[in-house]
């Protein structure tokens, strides 16, 4: 079940599809068709009328190869939020709206996302992951994560464009934020595996392979913090543009179908980082925080496999910072240490750029996330930092220093 995650990560197992057959096409094609409608007067009547010409395709869908399904899973989420939110800027009436979804592709998606086993909103997995094309990697095939590099990776069906003349270019504002996380989650297969050469050590009680593979999970996290601060950096991601235009997309903000008093589905969030999921648990990082208990709240956005590999991870969550503690001696300690820090410096950072994000231009608008809870209106800033220094004490704690304290 793990090998796949061994080579990519977080990210999918071969390289995202860019073309379906037959009627499916069309839906691929209709994502960046539909951008000047989802910046101007809205896209539902061209999705309604899309869905009349696709018609009932259940059983057809059930006849393609995982690969297919899964990009179809993806296209299928895409229009869904497109649908959800109609256009950008979001008007007010649509946060509290359920609307009555396009039915023939509102179908497709509740089946694809069953099975997946996936909620049925968008996710990290199906508005990202499964989203993006890179020249070097044949759509279709298995790849590894390191071939995953900036430069060569774009999004691969934009709903949004620029028009000539306009500065503010949505499109590749979309396109560096999608970027953002597939290259971070590419980072973050590196993570995967020294903390698993970590974890084999201290259950061998190999003192060398520790200090070997703590020094490799320190480069791993350092790297894979690196790339998302190298991205999220506000000449780069507007954070004037980004709550107004790109960030609404990614929201759901609808409970379940048939459960309308329960509790809303948020849709993508940054919550549902593997890479970073795995570096707590393989430092002991707890989850008992606000933040913490979402973390875990958010696995139920990713695949089985990719639950699974972090619930098998639970019951070992203190074997490495119990071993560095009890025999790892100075260097093993130094190296856990430098990782801890390294993780804990980027929650810092994401406090600071985040709470700038989510304040945008100042003004009020529909949404604002802090990615534990999904709400209309002013922006929840203090709400994030409150978050985020509960999560970075939390992190901090379980710094060894030198002889530090045992659990």
């Amino acid at each position: 079940m793990f090998r796949p995650l061994a080579r990519t990560g977080f990210l999918p197992p071969t390289a995202p599809l860019l073309h379906l057959p037959g009627p499916f096409q069309a839906l691929l094609d209709a994502v960046p068709a539909l951008a000047p409608a989802y910046q101007g007067s809205g896209v539902r009547a061209a999705l309604l009328d899309l869905d009349a010409a696709l018609g009932y395709r259940r059983d057809d869908a059930r006849q393609l190869s995982a690969a297919q399904q899964e990009a179809l899973l993806s296209a299928t989420a895409i229009l869904m939020h497109l649908y959800r939110w109609n256009a950008v800027p979001v008007a007010p009436a649509r946060f509290q709206e359920r609307p009555d979804f396009p039915a023939h592709l509102h179908a497709l998606f509740r089946d694809l996302s069953a099975a997946h086993h996936l909620p049925p909103c968008g996710t990290m997995h199906t508005l990202k992951y499964l989203n993006w094309r890179s020249d070097a990697l044949p759509p279709g095939e298995p790849y590894h994560a390191a071939q995953v590099q900036a430069g060569q990776v774009r999004t691969a069906h934009n709903w949004h464009a620029t028009p000539a003349g306009d500065d503010r270019d949505l499109a590749g504002q979309l396109d560096l934020w999608i970027q953002t996380f597939v290259l971070t989650e590419a980072r973050g297969q590196a993570v995967l595996g020294a903390a698993a050469q970590a974890l084999s050590a201290a259950h061998h009680h190999d003192r060398s392979a520790l200090e070997d593979a703590l020094a490799d999970l320190h480069a791993a996290i350092s790297a894979m913090t690196r790339q998302i601060n190298t991205l999220m950096r506000f000449r780069v991601v507007r954070s004037d543009l980004w709550r107004v235009f790109i960030q609404p997309t990614f929201g759901w903000g609808l409970p379940v179908d048939g459960v309308p008093d329960g509790p809303v589905l948020e849709g993508a969030s940054g919550l549902q980082l593997g890479g970073t999921q795995v570096a707590d648990l393989a430092l002991g990082v707890g989850f008992d925080s606000n933040l913490g208990r979402a973390l875990r709240h958010s696995r139920a956005s990713m695949t089985p496999p990719q639950r699974a590999l972090l619930n098998a991870w639970e019951p070992h969550r203190n074997v490495i910072r119990a071993a560095v503690l009890d025999w790892g001696g100075s260097r093993a300690r130094d190296a856990f240490d430098a990782a801890l820090n390294d993780l804990n410096r980027w929650r810092v950072s994401h406090r600071e750029r985040g709470a700038v994000y989510l304040r945008g231009d100042g003004r009020e608008h529909v949404m604002a996330s802090t990615g534990t809870q999904l709400d209309a209106g002013i922006p929840h800033e203090q709400a994030f930092r409150d978050l985020m220094n509960e999560r970075i004490r939390e992190t901090g704690a379980r710094s060894v220093g030198q002889g530090g304290p045992h659990d």
